[in-house]
């Protein structure tokens, strides 16, 4: 998927373990969703500043360089940006009362569950 300006399409998964977004990206082109995946929030960022508007983000909290509470921050002070709608990926249950505080559409539990994975990204399409 190459950036594109006015458009939104696609799934952006940012999160540091690169397996999980292997599998994850594997998954969602199976079922004909458009990936692209940064390995961190400054990564993530620098796409969504060059022109890349996916319809969600799949957000991993925990990760080096630019967490996920730092990314999103940055995120939502840019206007063009704000309006993304982003899943929080959490593996940490203590995660859950902070991470609703964010202002996700969605607290997605690793391991994923595939039915409430694909529920919460058709929801954006």
């Amino acid at each position: 998927m190459t950036p594109q300006h006015d458009r939104r399409d696609g799934v952006l998964i940012v999160d540091d373990d690169s397996g999980f977004r292997s599998v994850v990206e594997e998954l969602l082109q199976a079922f004909g969703y458009e990936v692209v995946c940064a390995e961190n929030g400054r990564v993530a960022l620098d796409l969504l500043r060059r022109g890349l508007r996916p319809s969600i983000i799949l957000l991993d909290l925990m990760m080096p360089e630019l967490n996920g509470w730092e990314f999103l921050a940055l995120m939502r002070q840019e206007p063009e940006l704000a309006g993304i709608p982003v899943a929080i990926l959490s593996g940490v249950d203590s995660l859950d009362a902070k991470a609703a505080t964010l202002d996700a559409c969605a607290l997605l539990k690793k391991p994923l569950d595939l039915d409430t994975l694909l529920a919460v990204v058709a929801q954006t399409q």
